[in-house]
């Protein structure tokens, strides 16, 4: 019951996380096109200047472990089940 806890907790850090970077990658690539809603492509180029922006190094490396301790969560509870 403790680990379905932490995982949930983990999911909502993740889902907070994740929707802040997709929140901002969207709204950093309207302001570059002037579109309400750029292409994919233009998201694409969003997150890879978003990869290499040395300012979003702590939100990256908070989604990066998140992203880590969930997926060992889930991994530690499929172990777990019989």
């Amino acid at each position: 019951m403790a680990i379905w806890l932490l995982q949930g907790a983990a999911f909502l850090a993740w889902a907070a996380l994740m929707f802040r970077t997709l929140f901002l990658l969207r709204r950093r690539a309207a302001d570059r096109t002037g579109a309400m809603f750029p292409g994919p492509l233009t998201f694409l180029a969003e997150v890879r200047i978003w990869l290499r922006d040395p300012g979003e190094r702590g939100p990256r490396r908070a989604l990066s472990l998140v992203t880590l301790a969930l997926i060992g969560l889930t991994g530690l509870n499929a172990a777990a089940m019989p």
